[in-house]
């Protein structure tokens, strides 16, 4: 018996993986093609460049297409707009037109847009992959801002994603959150949707254990710098935290590495904290430090990166919110802080004492191990999406 058809629609090429949107994609659709023939599309400034590495041999037809301007902008939030393509839209009339897929998979709340679209066509099994709430992002970030004129832009770009959220979502047959926390606040404005939680989750083959005794002591946060809560949370490390971890051990070093650090990020480079910039292995840069730090303070879904550090068998100090929808233990899989000086605090101890650093990388990979492999986490997919069946 043939398989099942799915469809996945990306707003980005899913290769190279260097965000942690793109990574939990790009494993979902490798796990989803042991259960389905798999169509991929996405959207690039320049289609006819995309490097698709080793999406042929799990996709039957790719193509990569231009976003463009739709005619009718309305009050949609910006990122809504870019992530528009009409040659994507044609391509998927006219292939559609003798066959649909069976599922239709769209990879993050933006692309919901396409939804009604899909509808439209006939499809009668649309799914979205919320990677992250945009409103509860958004509310969170206007909680930070102290400047009135900011604070406004915040509340307006709140209501749009809100608005828009709330229409596109209820076009899809089932939402897949990454967390419990984003499932229940979709419930509550939403109770008749269909949301289900299926976590992200690490490929263990592909992330041995980093710990090296004789590394450095060194302090590693990883962050793609075109997510603004990773570049307030490597300013706020640098600036609040590492000046109270130097006067303690002024042999200690930061390395704040990962994709296109704004110059505002390089600017921190000195003596003692190294900004790298994009690095492609980033298992060696593990393998350099002794302990993980992740302070992020808004934003929604799940942290891919906090994952992978736990993988590597690193010790993690994190932030409560940069943890949510994660099964992470106080003092047991990683420590929390919410301070600077208790961040510091955190960081020094497990600096000064290995049998901690130990015994907490040894947690975290083994709850990775447990409740975070993508084989299972495929299975829990590809279940969930033949009830739609």
């Amino acid at each position: 018996m043939q398989p099942a058809s799915l469809s996945i629609l990306t707003p980005t090429p899913l290769y190279p993986a260097h965000a942690g949107a793109k990574n939990h994609s790009l494993n979902a659709l490798r796990q989803l093609s042991d259960y389905y023939t798999v169509d991929s599309y996405c959207l690039a400034n320049q289609p006819q460049t995309v490097d698709w590495g080793p999406l042929p041999q799990w996709c039957r037809d790719l193509h990569a297409f231009a976003p463009s301007n739709p005619k009718h902008r309305g009050i949609d939030p910006p990122a809504v707009h870019l992530e528009f393509s009409q040659p994507m839209r044609d391509y998927l009339q006219q292939r559609w037109a003798t066959k649909l897929p069976d599922l239709l998979q769209l990879e993050g709340t933006t692309m919901a847009q396409y939804a009604p679209f899909a509808r439209h066509l006939g499809l009668k099994a649309i799914i979205c992959t919320v990677h992250q709430v945009g409103f509860v992002a958004q509310w969170r970030r206007l909680q930070r801002e102290k400047h009135w004129k900011l604070r406004a832009r915040r509340l307006a770009g709140l209501l749009s994603l809100w608005l828009y959220e709330q229409r596109a979502l209820r076009q899809c047959d089932l939402l897949v959150t990454l967390s419990e926390t984003d499932q229940r606040t979709l419930a509550r404005w939403q109770p008749k949707l269909n949301i289900v939680t299926v976590p992200a989750g690490v490929d263990l083959s592909q992330w041995p254990l980093c710990r090296q005794p004789q590394a450095p002591q060194q302090v590693l946060f990883v962050g793609n710098y075109f997510h603004p809560p990773n570049v307030e949370g490597a300013l706020w490390l640098a600036r609040e935290v590492w000046p109270l971890v130097q006067a303690q051990m002024p042999e200690a070093r930061l390395m704040l590495a990962g994709r296109s650090p704004t110059p505002e990020i390089q600017q921190l480079a000195s003596a003692t904290i190294q900004v790298p910039g994009t690095i492609d292995d980033l298992q060696a840069v593990y393998r350099q430090s002794r302990v993980v730090a992740a302070p992020i303070f808004w934003g929604s879904g799940v942290r891919i990166k906090i994952l992978e550090g736990l993988a590597t068998g690193l010790p993690l100090v994190t932030t409560s919110l940069a943890a949510e929808g994660l099964a992470l233990k106080h003092e047991t899989h990683a420590l929390f802080a919410e301070t600077p000086q208790s961040f510091a605090a955190a960081l020094v101890r497990i600096l000064r004492t290995p049998r901690l650093a130990e015994q907490l990388g040894d947690a975290g990979r083994q709850l990775i191990a447990q409740d975070y492999d993508w084989q299972a986490i495929g299975r829990q997919l590809a279940q969930h999406y033949q009830r739609l069946l």
